[in-house]
C-alpha cells in the first residue's frame, strides 16, 4: 500500500490521481481540525491523506501534522510506500513536514525532487525553475524584492527544519541509476537526513524513483505530482481504467477561487469560446453585506443553473485594481493578507453549498486549494474517490453528500496555460 502525505486539497488530488489513472484504487480522506482517535483499515490501494497544513505558521503545521499521524494510527508495513507531497513551488511548511513523517515513521532519509516538467518546473543546480525563471523571479513570489536565494532549495528547507540537507547535481543524477544509488548512499552515511536531488525531465525522475527504491522502507519520497507519476508508472496495473462519468451533461458549475493571473487570463479564454453565464462577486460586499450578498448571489445563480445554463462564479477584480482593492481592506478590517484570503474563502465555500444543495448540481470545477476544501467542509464531504486524470494534473473526483452523488474537478489556480480550463470542459463533457 502506498500512503501519501499532502498539506492541501488539491495537491492530494493532482498526486493522488497518477496512481488512479494507472489502476489503483485510489481515495482521498479530508483530515477535519477536531479529529478524533481512529484507525483507518488499509482497503485502498494508495490512501491520501489531506492535512490542510500548507497556509499555517511552521509551529502550527508541525504540531498539527504530529496530532494528525498519531490519531490516524496509520499501520505501514516493511513493504508500504510513504511520500510527502509538496508543492511544486515550495510553498508551505516542506522542512518541518518533512521532519515530522521522518521521525513518525522512523524513516532514515528523505529523497526529494519537486519537478514537474509538464507543467515546466524543474530543479538544476538546487534550483527551482519555474516556467524559465528561478523561483525567487517568478510570479509565485510576492514583492519585488527578487532574490535567487528564494529559489535555491536547500535554502528554502533550511529554514524551516534544522536536519542536516545534502543534494545530488543533475550532472550526477543523467549518469543514471548506478551512479544516484551510490551517491545516496554516501549523502546518508554522511548523516544528510534530506536529499535534494535534480532533475529536468521524467527520465531523471523515474531514476530517481527506482534508485529510492533500492534502499527499501527506510526512505522517504517526497515530491510534487511529477515525482508521484513516476512512482505510479513504476507500479502501474496492467489495464488502465477507463474513466465512466454519469451526467457529465448536466450544468456545470465552475467556481474560480484562485485570483492567480494565469487563472483570469483561463476565465476570459473560457467565456471568450464557451456559453457560459458569469457570476462577479465584488469582494468588498463580502464585508459591508456578507448575508445579504450570500442571499443574493444564491438566488442569481439558482436562475442561471434553473436554465439549464452554464455558470463560473469568480471574483471581479481587473490585476491592476486588487492590490489596492486588498490594501483598502486589510487596513480598514485590521487584516493580514491571509485572513482576508480566508475571508474569501469562507464565503465562496458557503455560496457555491447554498448553490450545490439548492439546485442539485452534479458537476462541479473549484479552482485553488482554498475553494476547495472550503466548499467540500460546507457539504460535509470528508472523501474523494479519485476517478481518473482529464488533463496533465487535474483529476476527477466522485463524492456523496447527503445521499447525493457529484462530480468534482479540482485544478490548482496556477496550473495550466491559457485554454486549459476551456480544454478540461470540453475534454469532461466528451467523457
Amino acid at each position: 500500500m502506498i500512503f501519501i502525505i499532502a498539506d492541501d486539497l488539491t495537491g492530494a488530488n493532482d498526486t493522488g490521481v497518477q496512481f488512479a489513472k494507472n489502476g489503483y484504487k485510489t481515495s482521498v480522506l479530508i483530515l477535519d481540525e477536531k479529529l478524533k482517535s481512529m484507525k483507518i483499515k488499509n482497503i485502498h490501494d494508495v490512501l491520501v491523506i489531506d492535512t490542510e497544513t500548507r497556509e499555517v505558521e511552521e509551529n502550527v503545521a508541525r504540531d498539527k501534522l504530529a496530532r494528525m499521524l498519531k490519531e490516524i494510527n496509520l499501520r505501514v508495513g516493511e513493504n508500504n510506500i510513504i511520500y510527502k507531497k509538496i508543492d511544486s513551488t515550495l510553498r508551505g511548511n516542506v522542512g518541518a513536514e518533512i521532519e515530522e513523517i521522518l521521525k513518525n515513521f522512523k524513516k532514515k532519509f528523505c529523497l526529494l525532487s519537486p519537478s514537474f516538467p509538464p507543467h515546466q518546473r524543474v530543479t538544476i543546480g538546487g534550483n527551482l525553475i519555474v516556467q524559465d525563471n528561478p523561483l525567487g523571479f517568478s510570479p509565485y513570489i510576492a514583492g519585488n524584492n527578487h532574490n535567487i536565494a528564494e529559489s535555491f532549495i536547500p535554502s528554502i528547507i533550511e529554514k524551516q527544519t534544522k536536519l542536516p540537507i545534502g543534494s545530488i547535481d543533475i550532472s550526477e543524477i543523467q549518469k543514471g541509476k548506478t551512479t544516484i544509488i551510490d551517491l545516496i548512499a554516501n549523502l546518508s552515511n554522511e548523516g544528510k537526513k534530506i536529499i535534494v536531488a535534480d532533475s529536468s525531465n521524467e527520465k531523471h525522475l523515474k531514476d530517481i524513483i527506482s534508485s529510492g527504491m533500492s534502499f527499501g522502507s527506510k526512505v522517504l519520497f517526497a515530491g510534487s505530482a511529477g515525482l508521484a507519476n513516476c512512482l505510479a508508472e513504476s507500479y502501474k496495473k496492467t489495464t488502465k481504467p477507463k474513466i465512466n462519468v454519469r451526467d457529465n451533461k448536466s450544468p456545470m458549475l465552475i467556481v474560480g477561487g484562485s485570483r492567480n493571473p494565469i487563472m483570469v487570463d483561463q476565465i476570459r479564454h473560457l467565456k471568450d469560446n464557451l456559453d457560459f453565464n458569469e457570476l462577479k462577486i465584488d469582494i468588498r460586499e463580502i464585508y459591508t453585506h456578507k448575508d445579504k450578498k450570500l442571499h443574493q448571489y444564491t438566488e442569481e445563480s439558482l436562475e442561471i443553473l434553473k436554465k439549464n445554463h452554464d455558470l463560473i462564479i469568480y471574483t471581479d477584480a481587473p490585476n491592476n485594481e486588487q492590490k489596492a482593492i486588498d490594501n483598502e481592506l486589510m487596513k480598514k478590517y485590521k487584516l493580514s493578507y491571509r485572513e482576508l484570503e480566508n475571508n474569501i474563502k469562507e464565503f465562496l465555500g458557503i455560496l457555491t453549498s447554498n448553490i450545490v444543495k439548492s439546485a442539485n448540481i452534479r458537476n462541479l470545477i473549484l479552482t485553488g486549494g482554498d475553494i476547495a476544501i472550503s466548499a467540500c467542509r460546507e457539504l460535509g464531504i470528508s472523501k474523494l474517490e479519485l476517478l481518473g486524470e482529464l488533463l496533465p494534473g487535474i483529476p476527477l473526483t466522485s463524492a456523496r453528500y447527503d445521499d447525493n452523488s457529484l462530480n468534482i474537478i479540482t485544478k490548482a489556480g496556477g496550473f495550466g496555460k491559457k485554454g486549459t480550463m476551456y480544454d478540461l470542459i470540453k475534454k469532461f463533457q466528451n467523457r
